[in-house]
């Protein structure tokens, strides 16, 4: 490569998302595989069916599955640790709206070795009581911290708003959600998750014939005591007319502004449409609000709006921070934003900026084997619809400055407009 010629600039070309591939393994595991890449590193992510909707609070699940690899049946705790490390494994958890995930990503010649220990981990663990408490002090520390961001006070009295007060989206986190949570409810829970046909288990990375096999004999031999957890959908309950809430937050120097209202479901053939309009505002670097609130008028450091789409409902989400004094300012630009989005249009080198953004995001997806299980994997976690991919596409192709007006016309009034503010009557 000469570096002293820059690289050729061209227009994407049509972009095509690999498809999976799927089976349903014969305890009724579904396995989703997605082969690629040019190193040769595998990851295995585990969906349980089971999420923050469906358990007590946004934490258990995430704690229980985290927990999965301190302690199994055959490997003392100090075993597994040093299994972990010695073959580089990197291990996560995370919860899901309706699933609770365990993330492992290995290189592909220790993954055959490592299969008896998930085997292990996955069908018969132990919570040490030692570490399950040091996970728990880890996790009210953290709540602890995150009670202390005005942002996060703000997300979360907004979210009350959007999906109802009492909804299982809209929980407050506190130390309180772990009190009486010990090793004998993590192992209580965790045999409510382990339900084989509730589950789903992505392979990606550099695969061959012996990586799948190893992974599907080891899914479709794991067996379940428990008919699992029943999804529940709750949906969204939004308040009725546009409410303003100021909320209290000590010793903070700044406010947190969240704005927004209710939207149209995935389902509506308007919902891509919307998502660009959204984007054209406020969802990417030379977006409408970050050019005004950030840019020339200095309000915020940061500016960001978003379509948010889940199997309850939908809502647009519009958040800054900025000095408390700059609250209201923010608040007035946004809503000229919105209302300049139904009768100014991006046109011309701005449409041109939007639609090489979004993409370019869907560029990204076809980069890695990894990223491309991302995208499956939101099918499973958010019932975003078959062909989402190449929908897409054709939109972003297809987009004019009428349909972005009337998308903002339709569904981004301003006088449907909610909004937080937290932080500004303390000093």
């Amino acid at each position: 490569m000469n570096r002293t010629i820059a690289p050729e600039v061209r227009p994407f070309g049509d972009l095509v998302m690999p498809p999976q591939i799927v089976e349903i393994l014969p305890n009724g595991t579904t396995l989703h595989l997605i082969s690629g890449g040019s190193q040769p590193i595998a990851r295995i992510t585990v969906l349980f069916g089971g999420g923050n909707c469906e358990l007590d609070n946004n934490q258990i699940g995430r704690l229980t599955v985290g927990a999965l690899t301190d302690g199994a049946a055959g490997y003392s705790p100090e075993e597994l640790s040093d299994l972990i490390d010695f073959n580089g494994l990197r291990i996560g958890a995370v919860g899901h709206i309706h699933h609770t995930s365990l993330g492992i990503s290995v290189l592909n010649h220790r993954l055959e070795a490592i299969i008896p220990l998930l085997g292990a981990v996955l069908e018969s663990p132990v919570f040490p009581a030692d570490r399950f408490e040091a996970s728990v002090l880890r996790t009210r520390a953290t709540i602890r911290t995150s009670r202390q961001e005005v942002s996060q006070t703000a997300a979360e009295a907004f979210a009350e708003l959007m999906c109802g007060e009492g909804h299982p989206l809209a929980h407050k986190n506190t130390e309180r959600d772990l009190d009486g949570f010990g090793p004998e409810e993590a192992s209580e829970l965790y045999r409510r998750l382990m339900c084989p046909s509730r589950m789903h288990v992505f392979l990606s990375g550099q695969l061959n014939d012996r990586l799948i096999d190893a992974v599907r004999n080891l899914f479709g031999s794991l067996r379940g005591e428990s008919a699992g957890i029943e999804r529940r959908i709750i949906p969204y309950t939004p308040v009725a007319t546009p409410t303003h809430r100021d909320v209290s937050h000590e010793h903070t120097l700044q406010a947190a502004v969240v704005a927004g209202m209710p939207s149209i479901p995935r389902s509506n053939p308007d919902y891509i449409p919307l998502r660009l309009a959204v984007m054209a505002l406020g969802g990417y670097f030379g977006s409408r609000l970050v050019k005004n609130i950030r840019e020339e008028k200095g309000l915020t450091y940061g500016i960001t709006a978003s379509l948010n789409g889940s199997p309850e409902g939908a809502y647009v989400e519009i958040s800054a921070m900025c000095d408390k004094k700059y609250a209201a300012q923010v608040l007035d630009e946004t809503a000229s934003e919105l209302s300049l989005m139904a009768t100014n249009p991006p046109v011309g080198k701005e449409l041109e900026r939007l639609k090489l953004s979004a993409t370019t995001s869907l560029a990204e997806m076809l980069d890695t084997p990894f990223s491309r299980m991302g995208y499956y994997m939101t099918k499973v976690l958010v019932d975003t619809p078959d062909k989402y991919f190449e929908e897409q596409c054709r939109i972003i192709k297809s987009l004019t400055p009428d349909r972005i007006a009337e998308m903002a016309s339709k569904y981004l009034d301003p006088q449907n407009l909610s909004y937080v503010t937290a932080g500004l009557n303390n000093e």
